[in-house]
């Protein structure tokens, strides 16, 4: 399975995915969204921010399709699957598993809404799927 670390920057989305929820921060002084670490965004260190459900909508950004199991035993037998970039609504790019009946149909620029995807006890993770 995944080799999941939480720490101070990603426990929030973590927990909350097991509830169903995806979470993003935002800042209090610009009110510009960003995922949970800091080191990816254009916020100082400095602003205070807090944490904000998303929409849970957006559009495929970018994606690939592999026919190679990889990442992690999860892969194994699940060949082809998506990755993809997904820009949500907010602004905040974040990368996840896109799902559709038919690989065929996933297009950059289509809209798509998460769903969460239970791997484990541990683990909950947010997906997306075509709209």
């Amino acid at each position: 399975m995944f080799n999941l670390t939480y720490d101070i920057d990603s426990i929030v989305f973590w927990q909350q995915a097991k509830k169903n929820k995806l979470m993003i921060k935002k800042s209090k002084e610009t009110n510009q969204y960003f995922l949970y670490s800091l080191a990816h965004s254009n916020i100082s260190a400095s602003e205070s921010y807090e944490w904000v459900e998303a929409s849970g909508t957006g559009v495929i950004y970018s994606f690939t399709i592999s026919y190679i199991a990889g990442g992690s035993k999860y892969y194994l037998d699940k060949t082809p699957y998506v990755i993809g970039s997904i820009l949500l609504d907010e602004g905040v790019r974040i990368t996840s598993n896109i799902f559709a009946e038919d690989n065929s149909d996933i297009k950059i620029g289509k809209k798509v809404e998460v769903f969460f995807k239970r791997l484990n006890e541990e683990i909950t993770f947010p997906c997306f799927k075509l709209k």
